[in-house]
Formats: C-alpha cells, sequence, structure tokens
C-alpha cells in the first residue's frame, strides 16, 4: 500500500496560514508591492484545503483517486512553502540592511520604497500559479466527495510517562531454553561452535529475547568474550566482521581489507569461549554464512552463535541446535503488555474499570499475538481515558488494510498522533534501520524543516522538539537503545522504520536504495571513505531538495568527498534547509555560492579541514545551527556574524579560534555558544556582553578571563539566571597579578544551582569563593579544579550530594586538607552525623607539591562511602581511615614520601586494577599481601620494591593482566605458571632478571598466559625445560627485545598456538632457525629485527610455516627469490632496511600477496615486469634512494594503492603505466618526479596526494589543469 500519511499537510497548511496573516508578513506585501489579492487568494484555498483533508486520509485507504489527490496535493504544499520561505528570507534581509544603516529615517524610508525589481515581479508571478494550482485541488476535492471533519482533540502525553522496555511478557519460557541451549555442555559441532537460531516474524520480540538472554548474569559470567551485531538486510560481511572485531577488542579499526579483518577476528577469539549475537540476518546463501563464520572456527568448545531471522531458510542455513520458532502471544499475554504499557502502575478509573477493560482485551485481540502492536496500542491508548475513544480504535477502518509489511496496530498508532508529530515521525525516515538515534540532534533537524511551531504556547522550539521527542518515545515508535556515559541513544524497530517510509512516501530516500524517486525533497546517504562524485550526479535532476544529510559521521577526519558535490551540486540546490558535511578531512573552504541557500537552517561542518569561512555565509539569515566543533584548522568566524539573525545553536568547541567577532553579541536568540572568549582590554568580548545569551544550554566554556578588565562586570554576566547551562568551564589562561579582583570574578561568575559539571583552570586566587560547595548544588556530578596554583585551601566539596567525579591538581600553595574539605563550619559541622561526600565515586590529586598534611573527617560516619577510584600523584603520604573500603581501581604516582603500601590498599577486598608509578621510598607490598579480588598489576620506576613471594601467587586466581617496568630490581626470576589466571604479561627492564621459567611441578596445570613480553637491556634466559616451553599452551603474542643475547633452553620448541612473534635482538641462541617454526600451524605475523642473518636463512631454507599473513624481512642482505612462494596465506610482505636489495626475481611472491612495502631500501632500482602477483592491492616505497622508474607492465590489475615517498630519483611514469583499479596515488618527497602520466590518469583514482615534488609542481599549467579537471570529475581530493 502506498502512503497513507499525507495528513500531516494540515500542519503544514497551517503554519503557511498563519504565516500569510501575520502582521509582518501583511506589512511586507504591501510594502513591497507584491500582489495584496494574491496573498489573500493563497490564504483562503489553503484554508478550504485544510478541513478536508482528516476526511482524505481516512479515505484514501480504499480510494486511490483520494491517495493520488492527496500526494499531487503534498508536492504543491511543499512548492508554496518554499515560495513564502523565500519571502520571509527576503523580509528578514530588509530588517538586517535597514539595521545596519546609520540613519533612521533613512531606515524607513528605504524600507518603503523597495523597487518593484525583478525579484518581485517573479514572486508574483510563482504566486499566481502557486493559487490557481491549489484552486484546482479545492475544485477537485468536491468531486472526490470530501468532507469537512471535526478535528481530534489530542491529549498530549507527559514527557515523563517512558515505559520501562525491561518488562517482558510471555517470553520467561523462551527464554529459558535459548539459556540451555547456550549453557548445555552438549558437544557442539567440529568447529566448536554451537549456533541457536531465533525465528520469527517481525514484530514478535526476537531482539528483545536476545537481548535478554545476552545480558543475563549467567551468561556473562560463562562466555569469555561477547559481541553484538545488527546484520539487517543490507547484508555487509565486512561491516559485520568489522563491528565484532572493534567489540571484541574494545578498539577501532581503519582497515576494509576482508582478509586482514577475518585473521584479527580470528586471533583474538581463539581458545576463548565466545558468544556472538547476530540480529536481524536475512541472507540465506551458502557460501556467504560460511565466509561470516569462517574466523569462529578456533573458538572454544562451547563458543556460541545466537541468530535471529524471520526468514526459516536463514535458520536452516546456520542452526546447530533445533531453531527455536518464537510463537505469538496468547491474547491474554497480548492484553497484560498492553495494559502496562496503556497504564503503567495505574488502574483503570473506577467508573469505566469494567467497560475499558472489555474494550481493551478486545482490541489486544486485534493485536495478532505480536508484542510491537501490543506495545504500540499501549503507547496510544495511555492518553485517551475516555470510553468513545477506545471504542473509535477498536472499529477504526485501518483494521482492514491489506498491506502484509505494515502492521495495521502501528498504522493506527500513527493514525492518532497530532498533526504536529505526524511530520517528525514521518521525516525518521531518512534514517535506516537500527540507526542510533540522537535526541539533540534530531530536535535540531525538525526544527530546521520547520516542523516545530512555537507560535503558540509560549515555548521554545527545542522544548517543543523535546516534547515531541518525549511523545513518540512514550508510545513505543521510540525506544531507548542505550543510556551511559558516551550518553543516550534511541532506536526505531525495523517495523516502525518501515511505517516511517510508507508514510513519508516519496519525500525521503536514502542513496543507494533503488532509483531516486521524482518527488524526493530530503536525501541521506551513508558515509564512505571515499564519497566520490558518481554517487550523487543523479542529484543535479532534482532541484528542490531540502535536506543533504550524511550518515554514520565519525567524531575523526577519516572521509574524503569530492569537491564537485561542494562547488558544484550543493549550490544548485536552493531550496536546501539542511545540510550536513561532518567527517570530511578535503573540506578546507566552502565555495562563496553557500550564501545563495537563502533558506538553509542547519549546517553542520565539524570535524572537516574548514581553515575559514567565505563572508557570504553571514548571508543565511536563516540559519538556526551551525556546527562548526572540531574544526581544528579554523582561527577566526566572519566579521558580520551578527547579520545571522536567526542562529540558535553555534558549536564552535575543538578549533583554534582565538577571539570572537564583536558583532556575536547581537546574537540574541543563541541557545548554545560553546566557547566564550572574553577580549583584551575592551577591543574584544567583554565578560558582560553574556548577558545578551539568556538562554544558553548545555555546555559553556569561557576562556581568557584574565582579560577581565573590571571585576563586576563579571556580574554582569548574570550566569547564575542561566538555568539550562549544564557544563561549564571557567579557564584564565594565564595567572593574574590581582588576585583579589581574580577572587571577585569567580564569585560574580556563581553558576545556575541545576549545574552537572564545574571545571575551573588557572583560577589566581588564593580562595574559592562561599557558592562552590555549597549543597544547593545538588545536581553537580563532576568538579575539577585544576592549576590554581595560589590556592591555599579547598572549598567545602564534601557537602556536594551527587558528586561523583573529583579532580584536584596543580594545587602549587596548598598545604593542608582539613575540616573545610568536608564541610562549612560551624553549620554542618555542628551535626556530626553529617555524611560527607556521600555519593563520590572518583577521586584524583596530581601535582600538589607543597601538600602535607590530610586531616581525616571526624564525624560520626564515614567520609567516601561510595569511592570505586582513586588517583594520588603527590608528595604526602595517603591519608589513612578505617572506614569500610570498596575501591575497584587505586593509581598512586610519585608519591616519594609515601613509606608502605597504604593501608587501605589490602582492606580493599573489592580491589580489581591497582597502578603503582615512581614510589621510590617503598620498599615492600603489603605483608599481608595484596587483594586476591585483583584483576590487574601495573607497577612502574619502583626499583627497591620487591615483588610478592612467589608462593603467594596461585591465590591470585582474579588475576589476568600483570606489567612490571623498571621495577622490582630484586627479583631474578619468573615462573610464568605461577599466577593461575594470568593472560597477559609484561615484564620491562627489571635489571636482575636473568630468566624466564615455568615451575617444576610433578603434573603442571595448563597455562592461561595468552600475550608475553620481555624487555631487557642485558641478556636473559628463557624457558630452561623443552617441555615447560611447550606447555604454555594458550600463548599466542610473544613480544621479546633483548639487548645482549637472548638465549632459550636447547632444542627449542614453540608453544602450539603462537599467532605473533616479534623479537629484536643481535643475537639469538639456539639460532631461530632451529626452532621448528615451519611447523607452527597458527602463526600469522613475524617480525625479526636486528638480526638479518637469521631472516636471511629463514627464507631461503624455507623455514617459515604456510600459515604466514603478515612477514616482516629485516636487513636481509640478499633475496634470490626462493622460501616465500610457498606461503599461501602470506598477505602483508615487508622490505625494510635490505639496504643490498636492488630488486626482485620474476615470480618470486606468492599468489596470495596484498600489501607490499619497501622502506629504507636504498639500492633498489627498480623491479620486473613479472614480478607482482595478480592479488596485490596496495605498492609502497619509502626512501628507496635509486629508485627511478618503473616498467611499463609490472603494476598488476588488482592494484589499488599505490606510494611513493621521498624517492630521490623517481622521475616519471611510464605511459600507461598505471591500472585502471588505481584509487590512490600518493607522491611525497620525490625531488626530480617532473611529470604525471596525466592523459592516462585511470578514471578509478579518488585521492591524489602530492606533497613537496618542487618539479612537478612546477609543470605548466595546461599540465595542471588536466589533473583538476581529472580531481573534479572523479577524484574526491587533490593535495598538492
Amino acid at each position: 500500500m502506498a502512503a497513507i500519511g499525507s495528513a500531516f499537510l494540515s500542519a503544514t497548511i497551517q503554519t503557511l496560514v498563519e504565516k500569510l496573516a501575520s502582521t509582518e508578513f501583511r506589512d511586507y506585501i504591501k510594502n513591497t508591492k507584491l500582489n495584496v489579492s494574491l496573498s489573500r487568494q493563497l490564504k483562503t484555498t489553503l484554508l478550504t484545503l485544510q478541513v478536508v483533508l482528516d476526511d482524505a486520509e481516512e479515505k484514501q485507504i480504499n480510494n486511490p483517486a483520494v491517495k493520488l489527490w492527496l500526494d499531487d496535493l503534498k508536492d504543491a504544499v511543499f512548492d508554496a512553502e518554499d515560495l513564502l520561505s523565500e519571502i520571509s528570507y527576503d523580509s528578514l534581509r530588509c530588517k538586517v540592511e535597514n539595521a545596519q544603516a546609520q540613519n533612521k529615517s533613512y531606515q524607513v524610508m528605504n524600507f518603503l520604497s523597495s523597487p518593484f525589481n525583478s525579484f518581485y515581479r517573479e514572486i508574483n508571478s510563482q504566486m499566481k500559479i502557486m493559487c490557481e494550482s491549489l484552486q484546482l485541488f479545492a475544485q477537485n476535492k468536491d468531486i472526490l466527495g470530501l468532507q469537512t471533519k471535526i478535528a481530534r482533540v489530542s491529549h498530549r502525553t507527559p514527557s515523563s510517562s517512558v515505559v520501562n522496555e525491561s518488562v517482558m511478557v510471555g517470553r520467561k519460557d523462551d527464554k529459558e531454553t535459548i539459556m540451555n541451549m547456550l549453557l548445555s555442555k552438549r558437544e557442539t559441532t567440529d568447529n566448536n561452535i554451537g549456533v541457536v537460531a531465533i525465528l520469527g516474524m517481525g514484530g514478535l520480540g526476537k531482539t528483545t529475547l536476545a537481548q535478554l538472554v545476552y545480558n543475563d548474569k549467567e551468561v556473562q559470567h560463562h562466555f569469555d568474550l561477547k559481541a553484538w551485531v545488527c546484520v539487517s538486510e543490507d547484508f555487509d560481511i565486512m561491516r559485520v566482521t568489522k563491528s565484532l572485531l572493534e567489540s571484541v577488542t574494545s578498539t577501532t579499526s581503519d582497515s576494509n581489507d576482508l582478509g586482514v579483518l577475518q585473521v584479527e577476528l580470528k586471533k583474538n577469539s581463539r581458545e576463548k569461549r565466545f558468544l556472538f549475537v547476530l540480529d536481524d540476518l536475512w541472507n540465506d546463501n551458502y557460501n556467504d554464512w560460511i565466509a561470516l563464520v569462517s574466523p569462529f572456527i578456533d573458538g572454544k568448545p562451547g563458543s556460541m552463535v545466537i541468530i535471529t531471522t524471520r526468514q526459516e531458510k536463514v535458520a536452516e542455513v546456520a542452526h546447530t541446535f533445533p531453531i527455536h520458532k518464537l510463537e505469538l502471544l496468547s491474547n491474554e499475554d497480548c492484553w497484560t503488555l498492553l495494559s502496562k504499557h496503556a497504564l503503567g502502575n495505574d488502574k483503570f478509573p473506577h467508573s469505566t474499570n469494567t467497560t475499558l477493560e472489555a474494550i481493551g482485551r478486545k482490541i489486544a485481540r486485534k493485536c495478532g499475538g505480536l508484542p510491537i502492536a501490543a506495545k504500540t496500542l499501549g503507547g496510544l491508548l495511555r492518553s485517551k481515558v475516555e470510553i468513545t475513544e477506545w471504542t473509535s480504535i477498536l472499529n477504526s477502518d485501518i483494521w482492514n488494510l491489506s498491506n502484509d509489511n505494515i502492521l495495521p496496530a502501528l498504522h493506527l498508532s500513527y493514525q492518532y498522533l497530532p498533526c504536529h508529530l505526524k511530520r517528525c515521525f514521518a521525516y525518521c525516515s531518512i534514517f535506516p534501520k537500527d540507526y542510533p538515534l540522537d535526541r539533540k540532534q534530531l530536535v535540531l533537524l525538525w526544527m530546521a524543516e520547520g516542523f516545530l511551531d512555537c507560535s503558540h504556547g509560549g515555548k521554545a522550539m527545542e522544548e517543543l522538539g523535546d516534547d515531541c521527542f518525549a511523545e513518540l518515545l512514550s508510545r513505543s515508535l521510540i525506544q531507548q537503545l542505550s543510556n551511559d556515559a558516551r550518553g543516550e541513544k534511541f532506536v526505531m524497530h525495523d517495523l516502525v522504520n518501515d511505517l516511517a517510509t510508507v508514510i513519508s512516501g516519496q519525500s525521503c530516500f536514502r542513496l543507494g536504495c533503488g532509483d531516486i524517486p521524482e518527488k524526493v525533497r530530503h536525501v541521506s546517504y551513508n558515509q564512505e571513505l571515499y564519497d566520490i562524485f558518481m554517487k550523487f550526479a543523479k542529484l543535479f535532476n532534482f532541484k528542490v531538495l531540502r535536506s543533504f544529510l550524511s550518515i554514520y559521521p565519525t567524531t575523526s577526519y577519516d572521509k574524503y568527498l569530492s569537491l564537485k558535490v561542494v562547488d558544484d551540486l550543493l549550490p544548485s540546490q536552493k531550496r536546501l534547509r539542511l545540510l550536513s558535511l561532518s567527517g570530511y578531512a578535503n573540506i578546507t573552504k566552502l565555495p562563496d555560492s553557500i550564501g545563495n541557500l537563502v533558506l538553509l537552517r542547519y549546517l553542520d561542518i565539524s570535524f572537516t579541514g574548514i581553515e575559514s569561512l567565505p563572508d557570504t555565509i553571514c548571508n543565511l539569515y536563516n540559519l538556526q545551527t551551525l556546527n562548526l566543533s572540531n574544526c581544528w584548522s579554523l582561527t577566526e568566524l566572519p566579521i558580520h556574524i551578527g547579520n545571522l539573525v536567526s542562529l540558535r545553536h553555534l558549536d564552535i568547541s575543538g578549533t583554534n579560534i582565538n577571539e570572537l567577532p564583536l558583532e556575536i553579541g547581537g546574537l540574541e536568540n543563541l541557545q548554545t555558544l560553546t566557547l566564550f572568549l572574553v577580549g583584551k582590554n575592551h577591543i574584544g568580548l567583554s565578560i558582560k556582553e553574556l548577558r545578551k545569551f539568556p538562554n544558553l544550554q548545555g555546555k559553556l566554556t569561557i576562556k581568557n578571563l584574565y582579560n577581565v578588565v573590571d571585576a563586576w562586570e563579571a556580574r554582569d554576566a548574570n550566569l547564575k539566571s542561566k538555568e539550562k547551562i549544564e557544563e561549564l568551564e571557567l579557564i584564565w589562561g594565564k595567572q593574574s597579578e590581582d588576585s583579589q579582583k581574580v577572587k571577585v570574578v569567580l564569585d560574580m561568575l556563581q553558576p545556575p544551582i541545576n549545574l552537572k559539571s564545574l571545571n575551573i583552570c588557572l583560577y589566581g586566587g588564593t580562595s574559592f569563593p562561599s557558592w562552590l560547595g555549597n549543597s544547593s548544588f545538588s545536581n553537580m556530578v563532576s568538579l575539577c579544579i585544576s592549576n590554581c596554583e595560589y590556592c591555599v585551601t579547598l572549598p567545602p566539596i564534601g557537602q556536594l550530594p551527587s558528586l561523583k567525579d573529583l579532580k584536584i591538581c596543580g594545587m602549587n600553595m596548598l598545604e593542608t586538607i582539613g575540616p573545610e574539605f568536608y564541610y562549612v563550619q560551624g553549620e554542618e559541622g555542628s551535626c556530626s552525623s553529617f555524611q560527607p561526600f556521600p555519593t563520590l565515586e572518583r577521586i584524583k590529586f596530581d601535582n600538589m607539591p607543597n601538600w602535607n598534611e590530610w586531616l581525616p573527617y571526624e564525624g560520626i560516619k564515614f567520609a567516601f562511602p561510595r569511592l570505586r577510584a582513586m588517583e594520588y600523584t603527590t608528595q604526602l603520604s595517603l591519608l589513612e581511615s578505617d572506614s569500610p573500603c570498596m575501591m575497584e581501581d587505586v593509581v598512586i604516582r610519585k608519591c616519594a614520601k609515601l613509606l608502605a603500601m597504604p593501608k587501605m590498599i589490602p582492606r580493599s577486598t573489592c580491589l580489581q586494577h591497582l597502578k603503582l608509578y615512581s614510589l621510590s621510598s617503598i620498599a615492600a607490598l603489603p605483608s599481608s599481601g595484596l587483594p586476591t579480588s585483583l584483576q590487574s598489576i601495573e607497577i612502574e620506576f619502583c626499583l627497591n620494591l620487591s615483588f610478592l613471594p612467589p608462593e603467594t601467587w596461585s591465590n591470585y586466581t582474579s588475576l589476568v593482566r600483570l606489567y612490571l617496568s623498571h621495577s622490582c630490581d630484586a627479583l631474578t626470576s619468573f615462573p610464568l605458571d605461577g599466577f593461575p589466571a594470568l593472560k597477559s604479561l609484561t615484564i620491562d627492564g627489571c635489571s636482575s632478571l636473568d630468566s624466564i621459567n615455568v615451575l617444576e611441578m610433578s603434573s603442571p596445570r595448563s597455562s592461561s598466559l595468552q600475550y608475553l613480553e620481555i624487555r631487557s637491556h642485558d641478556s636473559i634466559e628463557l624457558f630452561k625445560v623443552k617441555l615447560q616451553m611447550n606447555s604454555l599452551t594458550a600463548l599466542e603474542k610473544l613480544f621479546l627485545k633483548c639487548r645482549g643475547v637472548l638465549s632459550f633452553c636447547e632444542g627449542v620448541c614453540l608453544p602450539p598456538k603462537l599467532q605473533k612473534i616479534v623479537i629484536f635482538s643481535k643475537k639469538i641462541t639456539p639460532p631461530v632457525t632451529e626452532w621448528g617454526l615451519q611447523d607452527l600451524t597458527t602463526l600469522s605475523e613475524l617480525m625479526i629485527k636486528e638480526a638479518g642473518d637469521i631472516v636471511n636463512n629463514l627464507v631461503t631454507e624455507s623455514l617459515l610455516p604456510i600459515s604466514l599473513v603478515s612477514l616482516d624481512l629485516y636487513k636481509m642482505k640478499s633475496f634470490d627469490g626462493n622460501g616465500l612462494r610457498h606461503l599461501s596465506s602470506l598477505q602483508r610482505l615487508d622490505f625494510c632496511q635490505c639496504r643490498q636489495l636492488q630488486s626482485l626475481p620474476e615470480n618470486c611472491l606468492p599468489s596470495s600477496l596484498k600489501t607490499l612495502r619497501f622502506v629504507d631500501c636504498y639500492e633498489l632500482e627498480s623491479l620486473p615486469e613479472n614480478c607482482l602477483p595478480s592479488s596485490l592491492e596496495s605498492l609502497d616505497f619509502q626512501s628507496c634512494n635509486h629508485l627511478e622508474s618503473l616498467p611499463e607492465n609490472c603494476l598488476p590489475l588488482s592494484l589499488k594503492s599505490l606510494r611513493f615517498a621521498n624517492c630521490e630519483k623517481l622521475e616519471s611514469f611510464p605511459d600507461n603505466c598505471l591500472p585502471s583499479s588505481l584509487k590512490s596515488l600518493r607522491l611525497s618527497d620525490c625531488k626530480m618526479l617532473d611529470s604525471l602520466p596525466e592523459d592516462s590518469l585511470p578514471s578509478s583514482l579518488i585521492t591524489l596526494y602530492i606533497m613537496g615534488c618542487p618539479l612537478l609542481e612546477e609543470r605548466t599549467n595546461s599540465h595542471w589543469s588536466k589533473i583538476t579537471h581529472h580531481m573534479r570529475t572523479s577524484c574526491v581530493t587533490v593535495f598538492r
């Protein structure tokens, strides 16, 4: 079924009618000699159409003619909206220009005598055509029998009524069944993996069931690794693999090579019991499934994969356990779920209890057993209390809809939305399924599209947007995805996204999802590493776009966009309201034509290389949001930024702007100003200018407070009244000589009591004002006081009732912390039961050189009852207390006066992470030992510290990571299997250590060690007994660096599951050639530095294992071509510092090779024609000083990336030598290179980087014009 949601036109028409009726608009029409009768006619026609829209929306369900009438009307109304927006812009222009005039009489005369120029003639012409078009629609409404209907009254749901998504009804048995499969001891398949398939139609709760199982405590304890990926309909094996890898490693991956990603995932999941969830899987291709799970096969027995899918074929391809078919909920369960969402914890009104419940049960039966239907209908009924309202929903015609893809219950939820919400909801279809929605960003987008009308009710647009979002949330049309330190994220259920897509019709479109609709207005697209012009070329045919939105923008500068899009495509879209170009590193400027996008309201160029903004950007009088955050090259704003009279949100955090233009003080509508810079000597902005921004919200940083001349001007800033500011940073920038003035400034800058986070930096006063630490700041959770080096006391921070994070550093003059730290003496001090720091979880002291006394709190209750983490860097001995200690993380650094370990450490029974750094006076750890709950220990630069006695190591059953660096000089040997659960061990520079071994036991236990790194300045002996080294059955990565002799036991037998070996040593005994590397079937990476002869022998004697994926060859003296061809898995090969290597033999490289690098191979002259394998994708030459050129047919057709750096003799490229597959060509510091094959630059080329090639840069203009032409038609960017 096609779109049914055109009734949200009512809100658009209402806005247009109000605009036409406004005094401001009527005056403008009159004074500019526009046709008044046409504007009246337009208003009358719109009102005539508006009253039949509700009837049309219902009748279109069964009448295709009405549906077509609505679709066409929508386009006509959008055109009318664009026309009125242009008129409104011109009205703003007149205001701004007249405000700039100095003579008031001239202002009035100039406005009243605006000439009847071509602009106004064109507007009159368009308005006439618009009126005639809309009158035809008005005539046709009678033919279609559309009638006036009384609009439904909408009871707006309170924004606080959010249903708890953790409530699960009717799935207890399902969860138990899945849990039994996951935790069963039944033998899995030959590849160690069990696959549980949850099968069911959309909306049955498959994802919710998987989430409940995934987050179950028993499951969390059972599996070593867990990862969740939403696969979705667009099956992308690289994206899924990368997501799994990033989840497992907790790091991001820049690789776009599937082979590399799978190798990394295989390494990180090997010999670990993992649980991977592949949610919403659609692809039933068996080969794709095998390719996807191939990295899983080395997982520990008991490893499991859960898939959720709607298709039985998918489940049949994947499952190893019986397929779990999720059944429909019973009518009773549907009623229970519906009523929970409809009523929450409330009960039916007594008088209507029986009747409403009876109707509700009938509605629940219509949900068809689908939880998503019950939840959304419950959200709909939550705002309705009358029997007639419930009956109307029960008897709605929408239950008879025949669309198989959209549930009638969801249609109903949409149908009963207020008009203003319908537009907001439908717009969400611009986002792909499973996209994490950001509340604040979405509100700004709605605002830019004109969906938030604040002309009634007195609320700001942002508040209206928050209300809209909360209402969609309460109706389960949006669901909360997460709420953590990174902020709240929300998501739309797939079926709800389908509904929004159907409703928006052709208006919203995501590039890559088929052909672009003729009537598209809003376009979004997924960012890729290189977004070339052809991706957007078809958009040249569309001139009415309102939104151009990049999806999945990254918080980094790692994407590239064709500049032809910026320079040519976007300026042609005159009706754009919303433009997002975030994350493109190559965008260093905007074209002057950006000023012609006069309807633009939202511009996001954050995380780009923007260096300056064109002055024409100040013509964008409609602009509401300007996001320049993290544009690190941006140093100034346009002088006339005050012309942006509609600007409400200006984010300049992370820029290098050092002064704000004076005109910014005129932007009185600002809600967001992330950075305020106080000017020098009244030349720049004064601190009192902040009074002009009464509605500031979110985060505010005030810098250069040392420039405040008159301290009392700070009072005029009136921060105290700005109740919506949540985060505040006050930074002086350098110390002031007048400490009294500085104190008055801080006193006058008292923030609002709603503040959540406060940072005071470089404050030069000797004490803090009384407001700091006052208990009235009940919302403050984070406080940082840094580099306030003249302060001699701390404020009474202990009174803050909600404080969780406290950081104090750089307090040079502070000598004592006493009672004033806990409370204000004479107030709470009189109450012995006062609880200081009741919620504090993390505290950090750093760089306080004169602090020598910390007095404990003397009240009845213990201070810091919830403290979980402490980081401590100071000369003072730590405060000792008898209070219960629940700390989980402790960092103690540079405490020279600390003579013994604090007593709190052995008493911290929950301690998980301990880091000791540069504790020169401590000789021993506590005699009672450390808490056995410890999971990681780091000890650095504690030379005199004695380590734990080996006989106690077996008690530390939770310790998985140990890091010793330049510490514990008395340690002479280290038994690797002493800690039973240890997985990662690093020993660096322990001067007395001369041997690493395994304890001699009659029945040695299996080792859990996976990572071993040893660095030594002296000789060191490893593994005295052959059998013992072989017993390190879990060891995967071995890193050894030894300046002396690195010696192993005689008859080396390496651990059987080694994946990576890195060795830096000039002398190794016995030779590596005797290690049996060729027998290691799991070894994928090998790097041996400083020992060229050893590497030579390994290669020439074919002693390398065929499992190698990555190989680094260092300081090889010669290479005859033998020893590499048999490495059938090798994908990356580096020749480094092979300074006698002149060339490579033909056909010497394995056919699997994808990346080849030559670094510091000074004598390399060229490569033979048939040297490079057909699979090669990346070729890199760095500091190859004798390389002059490449043979004409040397480069394979598979090559994607080619780089030459510091190749001093490289002169040119043969014609046609660059393959048609090449995407990136990078040339840097090639002094003799004087030409490029400009006539044969491949059309595939995306990035061309040229730097430090003077002869090439001096070429004729015609040469560069060809390159430039190629850049604009094909390349994303050229760096020159």
